[in-house]
């Protein structure tokens, strides 16, 4: 299902302009085709050193060729690195537009991914939608934990931190999706360390509880 758009769980004004372009360009050429679109902005408040942004294009499998293919033949994108997955994206190139920054510590990267369902997303217009932040602040932790594309754990727990603090997440919605990748267990130890320290209050003691057993194991193991 699609949701109304809630400006508290969605911001789609935090797109960065290029992002917008993509968007609307894929919108223009493939105007049949429902995708997803979301980048790093709406998490910058929250970043201590993050040095490029990463736009995320989430469509089905069956037409991640043909939208790598839209992206990479624009001369006016500039210079990204383009990383394309099924469900583990790798990177593939680049476009070939006119590089931004020669530094590839710097260079912006666009992840093509294949999404199944178009569940708690917010249509932004036309066959554009954005997923809720509880799902972009999970796939950040998937993504950095597992290692496949250029963000650390270091800034993806950062996200997820400031996002906890300075949004109204649906802790339903973070646990069941968590729950789905494969990453109940590291909610849960980011939720028991920030209620440990007080910097969360408004919580269900039984998200807490499992993460305060994994939490504890991990201090047992690190005083061996």
């Amino acid at each position: 299902m699609t949701i109304e758009l809630d400006v508290n769980r969605f911001a789609v004004w935090g797109l960065a302009p290029n992002t917008r372009k993509i968007a609307l360009l894929i919108a223009e050429r493939m105007p049949h085709l429902k995708f997803a679109v979301w980048d790093l902005s709406d998490f910058m408040p929250g970043f201590h050193n993050v040095r490029r942004n990463l736009i995320f294009i989430e469509t089905e499998k069956i037409a991640l060729d043909e939208v790598r293919r839209v992206i990479e033949t624009n001369p006016e994108l500039g210079n990204y690195e383009i990383f394309l997955g099924e469900l583990k994206p790798k990177n593939v190139g680049r476009t070939t537009g006119s590089p931004a920054n020669d530094n590839e510590d710097f260079r912006d990267a666009i992840v093509i991914i294949a999404r199944k369902d178009f569940i708690e997303t917010a249509n932004w217009k036309g066959n554009i939608h954005m997923p809720s932040i509880e799902r972009r602040v999970v796939d950040l932790l998937a993504y950095s934990l597992r290692d496949w594309l250029p963000i650390s754990v270091d800034e993806a727990i950062d996200a997820f931190i400031w996002a906890v603090k300075q949004q109204d997440l649906k802790i339903n919605s973070l646990q069941r999706y968590a729950t789905r990748r494969y990453l109940g267990w590291a909610l849960g130890i980011i939720l028991a360390k920030l209620k440990e320290k007080g910097e969360i209050e408004k919580i269900d003691s039984r998200y807490i509880a499992s993460g305060q057993r994994n939490l504890h194991f991990i201090k047992r193991v690190e005083e061996l």
